[in-house]
């Protein structure tokens, strides 16, 4: 019974760390419009990759991931399609994606089947480097 109250605490404490806030600035809207939004079809057509990013606007690593998201989107055009979602907004997507840690990446194919998954900041380099694997896997020679 101690141990189920102190885990709840603890969560209720990450929760309030990370911010619940659901106000948002006129720069942080437009800044998520150039990185996309969740649909209903996760899988974007004509893309080799779905790179989901699951956090919220106020948790610090998540800001961080931000830079790298662009970046992303912008050296990987037409091939990886980065969609941000505040899980603050809308917690059944966590639920779905059964998230436990903020951020969170998931990496899923052409055919919407996740193929990488990635909890917390994921620096660009590592996730460069995971990325032109799997791409190189998909044309090997």
């Amino acid at each position: 019974m101690k141990c189920n109250i102190l885990v709840g605490m603890i969560v209720l404490m990450v929760l309030v760390a990370c911010g619940s806030s659901n106000e948002r600035t006129k720069a942080e809207q437009d800044s998520l419009a150039e990185v996309g939004s969740i649909s209903d079809s996760l899988v974007v057509q004509g893309y080799k990759v779905t790179f989901l990013e699951l956090g919220a606007e106020s948790c610090i690593p998540c800001k961080m991931m931000k830079p790298i998201m662009r970046d992303i989107a912008a050296e990987y055009p037409g091939v990886v399609e980065v969609i941000f979602h505040d899980l603050y907004r809308d917690r059944e997507v966590g639920q779905r994606w059964n998230v436990r840690v903020m951020p969170t990446q998931v990496f899923l194919d052409s055919e919407g089947r996740e193929f990488f998954r990635h909890e917390g900041f994921y620096p660009k380099d590592e996730l460069k480097e995971m990325l032109d694997n799997y791409l190189a896997s998909l044309n090997p020679e």
